[in-house]
């Protein structure tokens, strides 16, 4: 077996967006998943809300946020825990659930992990695109 192929420098970027559009792609997938589980769980009594989060690395060479609405596209950085997502409007049989809240969250991690689907895409038609020196 021979060693591992060697990136050069200006290509190991293009991978590594890849890699973290991916890794963004996965956590809101699995996001996606515990919230579904919210809103199924509306009508259970005493069920809080679940919900994810990356938490940040602040490792060397990371992307920073400089405006809160820019997407976090940091992908493999940071681990991601699960937390207790109560409002503190819970009804009389103790459930925590907001279908308003809830359904909102779904969306807005929808339009993230479409956008990061789209990055994607076009990450890899540009890679096609140098791989076939043009054509």
């Amino acid at each position: 077996m021979g060693a591992p192929l060697a990136l050069s420098p200006s290509v190991a970027p293009l991978f590594d967006t890849v890699d973290r559009l991916g890794s963004a792609m996965t956590f809101h997938r699995e996001r996606h998943t515990v919230l579904a589980g919210n809103l199924a769980n509306l009508d259970t009594p005493g069920y809080r809300p679940l919900d994810l989060e990356r938490t940040p690395d602040t490792s060397a060479g990371e992307l920073t946020r400089t405006d809160p609405a820019h997407l976090d596209a940091s992908g493999t950085a940071g681990e991601v825990r699960a937390f207790d997502d109560g409002g503190t409007l819970v009804s009389p049989d103790g459930n925590a659930v907001s279908l308003e809240r809830e359904l909102a969250k779904v969306d807005a991690n929808r339009v993230r992990y479409g956008t990061s689907a789209d990055l994607v895409s076009r990450r890899m038609a540009l890679l096609k695109y140098a791989a076939g020196d043009g054509a």
